[in-house]
């Protein structure tokens, strides 16, 4: 039986560290979570808009819109949904986010990247999209941003509070009895030790470099240049010169035919409405095969007369086959037994915001 309440804090964050005033959710101040609706309008034919607003967390809550969260397993239950819709053929993620925990979102990140080849998908970031944010953008065909907006914080933080000092101005004192030497290693209630920060430490390294490589593969980015961002903030066209996004546009009202538009800059990516039927589908291989970068399968593909759909499945495949690959498919430690991702993992039950 778990004993030990570990502070949520001690938990890999992906998010934008902001000072928040937990307050304001109840004296009336501004609040501290930005969860306003934006004037999109939610139904529009052809295009499915999902919000992902506020702190992302790996399972939803009861209280999330209250305190302005969104969780992974609802953004991925209505890209779901969205792609089971015949009638949809864009799928619109727009973030407004500074990121948030880091279980559960490297799964949703390569299933929003495998997706793109059923269907489109492009992230907006309006107006934020930081960390575990910017990983799910990313994950997206393309990224585009406002000349305002931001993108970036690629890193990953945690904290361990010590409030031994504050136990003791109460005139409390906490006596631990426990088996295993590194069951107690972050107890709020003690200082940190040295094998609980060097445990704390791996870990924040190893989900940087899963998070660096999730970046090189979305974005076609090198290792050395994401890492040399330090985890910084990029607005605007310095987002686009960086490689962390693809335009600049907004969120235009919606036109006569009912959908979504963006301006001048980005729409010869998104419309193929007016070319024939043929030459449209002839794009779409074009596309799916340099989004799987596999160039070399359109020529094959056309030769062949291979349709869209047979396209999507073999490519698919050999997504499937690269993606296990990879070390980037789980935040979760694959021999952590009883050390400090367990710890946490107990913990989250009975922490609370």
């Amino acid at each position: 039986m778990e004993i030990l309440q570990t502070n949520w804090l001690c938990r890999p964050m992906m998010i934008e560290q902001k000072s928040f005033d937990l307050l304001s959710l109840y004296n009336g101040k501004q609040p501290i979570f930005k969860n306003i609706k934006h004037a999109v309008n939610q139904n529009i034919e052809k295009t499915a808009v999902i919000a992902i607003h506020g702190i992302l967390t790996k399972k939803p809550g009861a209280f999330d819109d209250f305190l302005g969260m969104t969780s992974y397993e609802k953004i991925q239950e209505e890209i779901e949904e969205a792609l089971s819709n015949k009638d949809i053929e864009t799928i619109l993620l727009d973030i407004d986010s500074p990121g948030g925990e880091v279980n559960g979102v490297f799964d949703l990140a390569d299933f929003i990247y495998e997706s793109r080849l059923k269907k489109r998908i492009v992230a907006l970031a309006n107006d934020d999209a930081y960390s575990a944010a910017y990983a799910i953008a990313s994950s997206a065909e393309k990224v585009f941003v406002s000349r305002t907006s931001g993108v970036g914080s690629i890193g990953v933080i945690a904290s361990h509070i010590d409030q031994s000092g504050f136990d003791e101005k109460q005139g409390i004192k906490y006596t631990t009895i426990f088996a295993g030497s590194r069951k107690n290693d972050l107890n709020p209630h003690e200082p940190i030790n040295s094998e609980g920060l060097k445990s704390l430490r791996e870990e924040i390294d190893r989900l940087y470099e899963m998070f660096v490589q999730l970046i090189e593969r979305n974005r076609n980015l090198s290792i050395e240049a994401i890492k040399s961002t330090e985890a910084g903030l990029y607005f605007g066209k310095n987002a686009v010169d960086i490689g962390f996004a693809d335009g600049i546009t907004i969120l235009s009202s919606i036109n006569k035919n009912r959908s979504i538009t963006m301006n001048e800059q980005t729409t010869n990516d998104l419309e193929t409405d007016n070319l024939t039927k043929y030459r449209t589908e002839v794009l779409e291989l074009i596309r799916l095969c340099n989004l799987s970068k596999v160039p070399e399968k359109i020529e094959e593909f056309i030769e062949q007369g291979v349709s869209v759909e047979q396209a999507r499945e073999v490519l698919m495949e050999l997504l499937a086959e690269r993606t296990k690959k990879t070390e980037i498919l789980s935040a979760i430690p694959q021999n952590s037994g009883e050390e400090l991702m367990m710890q946490v993992a107990k913990a989250r039950a009975q922490s609370s915001i």
